[in-house]
Formats: C-alpha cells, sequence, structure tokens
C-alpha cells in the first residue's frame, strides 16, 4: 500500500510540474511587449527590382524554347509588388517527339533509317508527285514537317507579386542565406506563329477541290506561317536567395494556358464536309473525324480545312531564372 500511494504521488507532482511549465511565461524588464526582432532588414519595401530572366519551356509537344527578357517590379510593402515582364524567343529546339514524327514521316521502318539529309532530299521528291488524298496535306516530310510546328515568339505581361514566407535557408550546414518565396499572377499576351489557313472548298462550285489540283497551293501552305497575338494570364511561383543587401537570384515555375495548333495539322473541325469523285461529287456530311480524315477512300478523300478550330487549349509551362538588382541598393530598416 505504502508504494501505491508513492507511485501516485510522484506521478502527481510530475502531472503538476508539466502543467506548470505550459504556462506563459511573463517577461519583464526592458524586453517586455518588445518585438520579435528589431531593426530586420526589409529587402523589398520602396524598391525597385531590375532583372535579366533566362526562361526555358518545358512538357513541350513539339517545339521547345528559350526565352531572354526583363522585368521590372516595384514593392510599396515589403510582400506585395507589381511589375511587368516581357520574354521573346531566342532559340527554338525540335522536342524529341518531333524528331521522331519527322523519322517516321520518312521511313516507317525502324530497322532502316534515314539520316537527316537523306530525309531532306526525299522529301523534295515527293513535292514533284501530287498526291490524290488530303492526308499528305497534313503530314509533310523532311524540313517542312518542323516549318508547319507552332512556336511562341514573345510574352509580355503584367504582374502582380506576394511574398508570403521569408526567412534563412542553410547551404551545406556552413553557407546562410537570406530567401523568401512568392506567387505572382497577371494578365498576359502571347505572340505565336502557326501554319497559315487553308481550305480545299471550291468557293464556286461549294465542294472541295481534289488534292491533286491544288498541289501547288498546298506545298506553299506547308511552309507558310502566319503570326497572332493571343491574350492569356501568367501564374507563377518562385524562390529568391540573397546574395548580398541588393542583389539576388531567383528560379521560378510560369504557366500560361493557350489555344494554338502546336502541330500544324489538321485537328478538328466544324464543317465536315465530304464528297465522291465518282458519283455525282455533291457534298455528303460526315461527322466522327477531322475533316483529313473522313471518306478517304474515295478518290479525292476529304476536305482540308486548316484554322482557328484545330486549335486545342494546352497548360504551356517553363522554368524561368532571373537575377534581382534592387534599387536604391541600402534597404530599409524595421523598427
Amino acid at each position: 500500500m505504502k508504494r501505491v500511494v508513492s507511485s501516485l504521488a510522484f506521478v502527481s507532482a510530475m502531472a503538476l510540474s508539466a502543467s506548470g511549465a505550459a504556462q506563459e511565461i511573463q517577461i519583464r524588464g526592458p524586453l517586455a511587449g518588445a518585438p520579435s526582432c528589431r531593426r530586420c532588414v526589409q529587402y523589398r519595401v520602396g524598391r525597385v527590382s531590375v532583372s535579366p530572366t533566362y526562361g526555358l519551356s518545358i512538357q513541350d509537344e513539339f517545339d521547345r524554347v528559350m526565352l531572354f527578357g526583363v522585368q521590372v517590379n516595384y514593392y510599396p510593402v515589403d510582400i506585395l509588388g507589381i511589375g511587368v515582364w516581357g520574354a521573346f524567343a531566342g532559340v527554338h529546339m525540335p522536342t524529341p517527339l518531333a524528331v521522331a514524327v519527322r523519322r517516321q514521316l520518312a521511313s516507317p521502318d525502324p530497322t532502316m533509317p534515314l539520316s537527316d539529309a537523306a530525309i531532306d532530299a526525299q522529301a523534295n521528291t515527293d513535292l514533284a508527285t501530287p498526291p490524290t488524298t488530303p492526308w499528305t496535306a497534313n503530314t509533310p516530310r523532311g524540313e517542312r514537317f518542323y516549318r508547319q510546328l507552332g512556336q511562341v515568339n514573345a510574352i509580355a505581361a503584367l504582374q502582380l507579386s506576394l511574398i508570403p514566407l521569408r526567412g534563412k535557408l542553410a547551404l551545406f550546414q556552413s553557407i546562410v542565406l537570406d530567401a523568401d518565396f512568392y506567387i505572382t499572377a497577371g494578365p498576359a499576351l502571347v505572340w505565336v506563329t502557326e501554319r497559315t489557313d487553308f481550305d480545299l472548298l471550291n468557293t464556286t462550285t461549294g465542294i472541295p477541290d481534289p488534292v491533286a489540283s491544288r498541289w501547288t497551293d498546298l506545298q506553299s501552305n506547308q511552309v507558310a506561317r502566319s503570326t497572332r497575338m493571343a491574350p492569356t494570364g501568367v501564374f507563377g511561383a518562385g524562390l529568391n536567395f540573397y546574395i548580398n543587401r541588393f542583389l539576388s537570384l531567383s528560379v521560378e515555375y510560369r504557366g500560361y494556358p493557350l489555344a494554338w495548333n502546336t502541330s500544324g495539322w489538321d485537328e478538328n473541325t466544324a464543317a465536315r464536309t465530304c464528297f465522291d469523285t465518282s458519283g455525282n461529287a455533291r457534298p455528303t456530311s460526315c461527322a466522327g473525324f477531322s475533316d483529313q480524315q473522313v471518306n478517304q477512300d474515295t478518290n479525292g478523300g476529304g476536305r482540308f480545312l486548316l484554322n482557328s478550330v484545330d486549335r486545342g487549349l494546352r497548360w504551356n509551362q517553363m522554368v524561368n531564372f532571373s537575377i534581382n538588382v534592387f534599387l536604391p541598393t541600402e534597404p530599409a530598416r524595421g523598427n
């Protein structure tokens, strides 16, 4: 019994001491009511940042692009900024998918691959033989396939930046840097280049022309491009690392939705019109496929129509790197 009573007394004492330790500590003296940080460096408030940027697109279907630009931001408070960002496409590169499609069009047999020179030579030979179906207009060979791909040429955006988190980051347990996390969003304009619109429909007869009779036009259209400006929005998030009081490095993710024709193909159409030259050559309503595919078993195939309906909505992504110069060079400090 004595042992039980002693054990209960010991547990009660520990419980009382634990609850007492959890009580708020009342600070007295000159530190009473003081903020957690005095004279803290405020890197952004009242400053302008000028930043050269380098971006690389990711998750592209056919064309990868390097974007070189600049952004300027002003921060009225330490957690909020407003600015502009613009970039132009300096380098375009075909993706592995584009390379594979080009080689497949030139040599369907994987055991007999062709060199790049042979692919382009074959493309020139194909141009001399007009096809009888519209599919060739949709799948040009050689260098012509690369030249019909959609490309992003430039981006310009207004952006609002929110900086919700800030702290210190330790690298290799020896280097400590001030860092912050930010979110950015705003309206944007994107300049894109796409294959020029084309239609096999004969406006006089009201039915599509055979491909062979319009082969010269199709040859020109396979390398003809048009540039347009598309409104959209840009959204991103990134990390900013301060090297000193006025210089920092940033890495960020940016994405923007855009409806465009990345492949240059006749992907879809609202006017799926077919015709049959072996009969009356009268239009027939077709459905279920894009217009260059319908009724291919007839001489002349289906209608080839390339227009805005062939654009698909895609979430375009990129990784952006920047060097940020803050002016004035000396940051403000808190109270």
